[in-house]
């Protein structure tokens, strides 16, 4: 194998590098496919034919190991190398070759994002904006974002174009700012008129709460993923913040929060007209106890609900990592509730129906006497 790095003992700069060198084999033929993309995603800058280089850090170091093992397990060869200059380039024009990568990156964001504000513009002049459009616009935003968040990810020596696409990030932000206003005014009008709300207006909506999730935040987050909306997207805030055109709930001031006796979940199933669920009624009932701690219902569950659901927020720091466990645990317990709530009517129907044949057996016994 040739010397592509060396490793100094007196190190004259202070960047260090980890280089990743392999060699494929020719089967699997997807094996390069997938290297390559698993290196784009690292942020990797290729220095030579199959040498790849990070800046020197332990997780770059992790991410080429696992590289490293996966073509190896495949029947490759993989070396990693940590060093303090890399054979053929001097560090400014690595740095600058990184910085290149990214600019190119930025720019194509960049464009997609000055091309959707272009045409927010054009639908809201021609009058064109429904509920829909800006839902699918909000769609469009946030893949952006993913992509430009990822990009930053991997921008190691901040490149010039990141500034820009932040900015044309958030003019884009801002031209849906005032559609989605109305689009609340009118959610908040709908729920204080008591009525029940319409499913079709919540789909792939931006739903915002406090952060530091307990169980009644965690359970209506379920709820509005599991029974509401099929595309939701959910942001944690402070006590006093809000998110333009966000639906809030479990919030001082929201129209989906506590009401009389109601805690926020309880309240939810009845606006969107969900109260005839058996199961989700009896849930309503545990997380009313847990959150109320009024013992209303006496749910014998509420205690064990109760310790699972501080577990995991002492656990999971992050609050989407919380609600996607907490997902899972009221997923089983709707399952478990449900059948319940099943076998309790099929045991009171057969109860019924017992009653009804002990009545017309005594009716045919007074017909005989007769």
């Amino acid at each position: 194998m040739f010397l592509v790095t060396k490793i100094m003992k007196h190190i004259t700069s202070k960047q260090e590098w980890i280089l990743l060198i392999h060699q494929l084999p020719p089967v699997p033929t997807n094996l390069r496919v997938r290297t390559w993309r698993k290196l784009q995603s690292l942020g990797a800058l290729a220095i030579k034919n199959s040498v790849y280089v990070l800046p020197f850090s332990e997780q770059a170091h992790e991410d080429f190991q696992w590289l490293k093992q996966e073509i190896e397990s495949a029947g490759g060869e993989a070396t990693v190398f940590r060093a303090g200059a890399v054979e053929g380039a001097t560090d400014d024009e690595i740095i600058s070759a990184f910085r290149k990568g990214r600019d190119e990156d930025y720019a194509r964001v960049r464009a997609e994002l000055d091309g959707l504000i272009g045409t927010i513009r054009e639908q809201k002049q021609g009058g064109q904006f429904s509920s829909k459009r800006i839902t699918s616009f909000e769609t469009e935003l946030d893949k952006l974002h993913l992509e430009l968040e990822r990009i930053i990810a991997v921008d190691f020596f901040e490149a010039r174009g990141r500034r820009a696409a932040l900015t044309s990030f958030e003019r884009c932000q801002k031209a849906l700012r005032s559609s989605q206003s109305r689009e609340t005014k009118a959610t908040k009008s709908t729920s204080a008129a008591g009525a029940s709300l319409d499913l079709a207006q919540y789909q792939g909506r931006r739903w915002v709460t406090r952060r530091n999730l307990h169980i009644d935040r965690l359970a209506s987050a379920w709820l509005i993923k599991r029974f509401i909306d099929k595309r939701p997207r959910f942001s944690f805030v402070g006590e006093e913040q809000s998110v333009e055109g966000g639906i809030p709930f479990d919030m001082f001031g929201a129209e989906l929060t506590h009401h009389g006796e109601d805690c926020t979940f309880e309240m939810m199933i009845k606006c969107f007209d969900l109260s005839d669920d058996a199961a989700l009624g009896r849930i309503a009932e545990i997380v009313h106890d847990i959150d109320l701690k009024d013992n209303k219902f006496n749910r014998a569950e509420a205690a064990g609900l109760d310790t699972v659901v501080r577990s995991l927020a002492k656990l999971l720091k992050d609050d989407r990592k919380l609600v996607q466990q907490a997902n899972v645990i009221f997923d089983g317990l709707y399952s478990l509730l449900g059948e319940d709530a099943e076998n309790k009517e099929k045991q009171d129907g057969g109860r019924q129906r017992g009653r009804r044949s002990e009545s017309a057996a005594k009716r045919d016994k007074r017909t005989r006497r007769k």
